[in-house]
């Protein structure tokens, strides 16, 4: 009789957001910026810069102009950069993760 190995799952892909989902969540979060700009009570201007992120995702025109200003400054190239970079080291770090616990099963 010849023994199997035992069957390891395929490593899980990270699910892409359709354009859909961005394009309703950039739209929720210009709603709620204009709301912001009504009443003084809600700040507006996050709400803007979420709006303009998930758009990037939907139309090339926006994204192309997010590079530009981006390049235009660098501050805020800057602090963007450092928040994407946080984002990808806590990605990572959830890959390494799953792959210790598949190793260890």
């Amino acid at each position: 009789m010849t023994e199997t190995a035992p069957r390891q799952r395929p490593p899980r892909r990270r699910k892409r957001r359709s354009k859909l989902f961005n394009l309703v969540m950039g739209i929720i979060f210009l709603v709620l910026g204009i709301i912001g700009i009504l009443l003084p009570v809600v700040p507006q201007i996050p709400f803007l810069i979420m709006s303009l992120f998930f758009f990037s995702f939907v139309f090339p025109g926006v994204r192309r102009w997010m590079r530009r200003f981006l390049h235009r400054h660098p501050k805020i190239a800057h602090a963007y950069k450092r928040w994407r970079e946080k984002a990808r080291r806590k990605r990572q770090q959830l890959i390494r993760k799953e792959k210790e616990w598949f190793a260890g099963r």
